[in-house]
């Protein structure tokens, strides 16, 4: 019998994309090459097959395979799984071969299994239900101890007939779902070193979204601990998109400083946050990205109740996305350490939000207010100083830091 060994690649979105969904698919696939080759090596070897709807990679299968595909949005599961030629003995060789595997695997032997058929084609004259029993009457003998259940499987005998080739599988690993990045726009990521804006953009990238980063970084008031944590936080993101993006950093230090000798301290906040949009803005332009997006969550902090936002809003020819608008702390929390980027969202660094800031900002600032204030700074010049003062930093992959 000869075994060849391949991976199952499943999605539950992609499937409802109609007319689409080819194009969809084709997408879903390259996204997972790209990621297994960043973890195995850019020369290791993928062969993509098709199977009636159902999307197979023969590549190797290990614990770095694995962890790469837990990342591909666009995938609901995947299951390593052996692939035979369309004959029953070969099929059932394969069957016990597999639950023998997962016993020495688990190092127990299940307490109960269920065998499930699915034919894409008729190879066989028995129906799908004939199949089960015939495969599950053979591994039983060849288990005893291990009783039949149809309902709660502790063993699930995945078995998947077609003409020429068959394939059986006894794990299924869950995806992240979503939207297989590379479907949808380009976005400009405003990160901060903080928990949100991670979180903000990974929910962006499970949408088909493609993100790129820009910090402000707040030299020289701030030490290199906090550019290299939004590093590290861009580099964890970027772990979830086939194309890693670069960072861009903006000096934002003495604008702040700029801003604040001249204005009021309730309201700068306020005023940071529209310079930050005005530069973003002109950066997207250059890059031709058609959105922002923020960390934001409404009614979070002073600068983020409705009225501040619709203020900051002004200021963007752009529209500015806000995943987490509806979200509180724990909420976020909880999505910062599914997705991996907790532990370094809470390793303590100074931000350039706190530089300069009053303990007691506005709630609602109002448009003459914050006209006002702006008229006492030139607006057009640091924006275009910041623009030239702009850097960009590759940060593909995380580095441990002391």
């Amino acid at each position: 019998m000869s075994i060849h060994h391949s991976i199952l690649l499943r999605y539950h979105e992609v499937a409802l994309k109609g007319g689409n969904r080819r194009w969809f698919e084709d997408r879903l696939t390259l996204n997972a090459c790209k990621l297994i080759r960043r973890a195995l090596g850019r020369d290791t070897s993928i062969e993509i097959k098709r199977y009636h709807g159902r999307i197979t990679l023969e590549t190797q299968w290990n614990m770095q395979t694995q962890a790469a595909l837990e990342r591909v949005f666009g995938l609901s599961s995947f299951s390593p799984m052996r692939r035979v030629t369309t004959d029953k003995v070969a099929i059932l060789e394969a069957a016990l071969s597999a639950v023998e595997q997962f016993v020495h695997t688990h190092k127990k032997v299940p307490t109960s299994f269920r065998v499930k058929t699915r034919r894409s084609d008729k190879a066989f004259s028995e129906t799908s239900m004939e199949l089960d029993r015939f495969f599950g009457s053979a591994i039983h003998d060849a288990f005893p101890e291990m009783k039949v259940d149809l309902v709660h499987p502790e063993l699930h005998v995945g078995i998947e007939i077609h003409f020429k080739d068959s394939f059986i599988w006894t794990e299924k690993f869950a995806g992240p779902g979503g939207l297989p990045v590379g479907t949808n726009s380009h976005l400009l990521c405003l990160m901060s070193g903080g928990l949100d804006s991670p979180v903000a953009a990974i929910q962006a990238l499970r949408r088909g979204a493609t993100a790129h980063f820009i910090h402000f970084y707040g030299t020289p008031f701030v030490g290199q601990e906090a550019l290299e944590k939004v590093e590290d936080l861009v580099a964890l993101v970027n772990r979830y998109q086939p194309d890693p993006q670069p960072l861009f950093v903006v000096p934002f230090g003495k604008i702040q400083e700029r801003i604040a000798l001249v204005t009021q301290p309730k309201v700068r906040t306020i005023l940071y946050r529209r310079m930050m949009v005005r530069i973003a803005n002109r950066l997207a332009e250059k890059l031709k990205i058609q959105a922002l997006i923020t960390g934001e969550s409404l009614g979070q902090v002073a600068s983020q109740t409705l009225e501040n936002l619709a203020i900051i809003n002004e200021v963007s020819s752009i529209p500015i996305l806000r995943p987490l608008i509806t979200y509180d702390k724990d909420e976020i929390i909880e999505q910062a350490q599914r997705w991996g980027t907790y532990e370094t969202s809470i390793q303590p660094a100074l931000d350039c939000c706190t530089l300069f800031a009053d303990r007691h900002p506005i709630l609602k600032a109002s448009q003459g207010l914050v006209q006002d204030q702006e008229s006492r700074f030139p607006v057009d010049e640091i924006v275009q100083q910041a623009l030239e003062e702009t850097s960009s930093h590759k940060v593909f992959e995380k580095t441990a830091r002391e």
